[in-house]
C-alpha cells in the first residue's frame, strides 16, 4: 500500500468517495422523511382537533335534533287534540238551529207551567182567603 498511485490506492479513494456521496444522499434523505413525518404529525394533530370540533357539532346537533323533535311530538299531539275539539265544535255549530228549536220549546213550556203555577197560587190564595172569611165574621 503505497502512495505512488497505484490502482489499490484510486479504487479505494473512489470507494470511500462514492462511500461519502451515498452517506450524504442517505443523510439528506434521512432529513426529507423527518421533516416529512413531522409535517404528517402536524396534520394528524390539525385532523384531530377538526375531528373532535365536528364530533363536538355533532352532539349538540343531535341534541338540538333530539329537543326539536320533541317539541315537535308536544305540538303534534296539541294539534291532535284540537282538531278533536274543531270537529266537536263543527257539529255543535250544525246542530245549533235545532238546539235554539228546543231552548224555545223548553222556554215555552216554562212560561207554561210559570203561568199555570201563578194560576194555582192565586186560586189558593183566594180560597185562603174565603176560607178565613167566615171565621172572621
Amino acid at each position: 500500500m503505497t502512495d505512488d498511485g497505484s490502482p489499490s490506492n484510486i479504487l479505494s479513494r473512489t470507494t470511500i468517495r462514492e462511500a461519502n456521496n451515498h452517506l450524504q444522499m442517505l443523510h439528506k434523505r434521512n432529513k426529507e422523511l423527518e421533516e416529512l413525518t413531522i409535517q404528517q404529525k402536524e396534520e394528524i394533530r390539525r385532523r384531530d382537533l377538526e375531528y373532535r370540533n365536528l364530533f363536538q357539532a355533532n352532539q349538540s346537533l343531535d341534541k338540538h335534533c333530539r329537543q326539536l323533535q320533541l317539541l315537535l311530538d308536544d305540538r303534534t299531539r296539541r294539534l291532535q287534540m284540537y282538531e278533536k275539539k274543531e270537529v266537536l265544535f263543527r257539529e255543535t255549530l250544525e246542530l245549533k238551529p235545532a238546539i235554539e228549536s228546543l231552548l224555545d220549546v223548553l222556554n215555552t213550556f216554562e212560561k207554561e207551567d210559570s203561568n199555570s203555577c201563578t194560576n194555582r197560587v192565586q186560586f189558593s190564595k183566594k180560597r185562603l182567603e174565603n176560607e178565613q172569611k167566615p171565621d172572621a165574621v
